[in-house]
């Protein structure tokens, strides 16, 4: 990858949205697979955790402020490692690395490191090797998670007790893995994440109600990604998996200096179907009825009748690189070019399609290059008047897809061969 990833970059676009492959629910059987050694040093209430069998691989993807990278691990480069990212008031790491592979003698090496991370103040504990168990040596900036972690060990509990991480651990695609907890999003979502986007509040909210656990395998591009959930229909990863692929052409119409676009391909009755089973198994179905019929009222126009009628085929959240936050719909039959004009049907996107599709301003309307576009007046004035290339370097993986989520170095998509995180290189 040419981009330097971190953790909150790890975090923030596979659990951003509506993410899932096929979904892996954790009343499925167990595939055999080797459990790392090393997750007996990762307690039971962690948040995430990051395993990889090179200590340089792994170590590079966590946050580089952190004063574990002052630490020198060049004799542990190769060792096998486990992060673990827990909560004692702020995010705190645990780093458990395998001495068995050190460069030097062990012994020796393991001596230096202790005395290195007691000079800059880094908690430390060795445990030597029992049945079953390799020698590890854990490290962390808070002494009190190092006793967590040590009772843990003693006591032989760790994040495998979780509920459903052993389905999560089963879903990683080798060795090396990050695997997040869900519930955990709140905490592990640094402050401002994505807040130009969506409110927080409603962000980390939905990726509670997406899966229990999501497992990040390095790719050549990127990550693969797969949540892993029980099979409630509450769980919006298992509402998306009953929807069949369909074409995004959002990449045809995007201007050059857009800084984040969302686009779902939509086939109803499928869609319709998923959603408001979604929507009933999280109880919100008398209130989305009520909302559907107040519009109704205030419009004079039935918003499934509308969704029915332009025949929605894309839609679309994108925002520029000025600060401009347009809706984009697609219909079945491409509209003629149109003049901004007062948008009639405020308020039904959002609550047809989610509040990711939410506009603090819906009250203009206009289309163009086939698309019906919603925003603020200035707003869809400023997409109309927006330059576009004839032809565009950008890749877009439209062909048969479940939804993308596109920012300048980095694309999450959901195909026919699963879920991906790419970061792209020709930016």
């Amino acid at each position: 990858m040419s981009k330097k990833p971190t953790l909150a970059l790890l975090l923030a676009l596979p659990l951003l949205l509506c993410c899932g492959n096929p979904a892996r629910k954790t009343d499925a059987p167990v595939q055999e697979k080797r459990i790392p050694e090393l997750l007996a040093a990762v307690p039971s209430d962690a948040l995430g955790v990051l395993c990889f069998d090179r200590c340089a691989d792994g170590l590079r993807l966590y946050d580089s402020t952190s004063v574990l990278h002052k630490l020198d691990l060049s004799e542990f480069r190769n060792a096998r490692m486990a992060l673990s990212l827990c909560y004692n008031g702020s995010l705190v790491p645990v780093l458990a690395l395998d001495t068995r592979r050190a460069e030097a003698d062990s012994a020796a090496v393991l001596n230096a490191l202790l005395a290195q991370a007691a000079s800059l103040k880094v908690s430390s504990h060795y445990f030597a090797p029992e049945e079953g168990r390799p020698g590890m040596v854990i490290l962390s900036p808070s002494e009190a998670q190092i006793t967590a972690v040590r009772r843990h060990v003693t006591q032989q509990t760790s994040i495998l007790d979780a509920p459903g991480f052993r389905q999560a651990l089963s879903a990683a695609d080798g060795n090396d893995f990050v695997i997040f907890r869900n519930g955990g999003a709140e905490r592990l979502a640094p402050k401002g994440w994505l807040q130009e986007f969506f409110p927080r509040r409603e962000l980390t909210g939905f990726l509670r109600q997406l899966s229990d656990w999501t497992v990040l395998t390095p790719a050549s591009d990127g990550f693969s990604v797969q949540p892993v959930q029980g099979p409630a229909d509450a769980y919006f990863a298992n509402i998306l998996s009953l929807l069949p692929f369909s074409d995004s052409r959002l990449g045809e119409v995007l201007p050059p200096d857009t800084a984040f676009a969302l686009a779902m391909p939509v086939a109803n009755p499928q869609f319709r179907e998923a959603f408001e089973r979604w929507q009933d198994a999280s109880v919100k179905l008398t209130r989305y009825h009520r909302t559907l019929d107040a519009l109704k009222k205030e419009s004079g126009k039935d918003p499934l009748k509308w969704e029915k009628e332009i025949d929605v085929r894309e839609l679309a959240l994108v925002h520029d690189g000025e600060g401009r936050t347009l809706v984009l719909v697609r219909p079945g039959k491409a509209v003629a070019d149109r003049a901004p004009g007062e948008n009639p049907w405020r308020g039904f996107i959002p609550t047809l399609f989610g509040s990711a599709f939410a506009l603090a301003d819906d009250s203009c309307e206009a289309a163009k290059d086939g698309w019906y576009i919603y925003g603020s007046p200035a707003d869809v004035q400023a997409w109309l008047d927006a330059g576009r290339p004839e032809t565009s370097a950008r890749k877009w993986p439209g062909k048969g897809c479940r939804f993308i989520v596109y920012e300048p170095e980095k694309t999450l998509a959901w195909g026919k061969k699963g879920l991906h995180l790419t970061w792209n290189s020709n930016q």
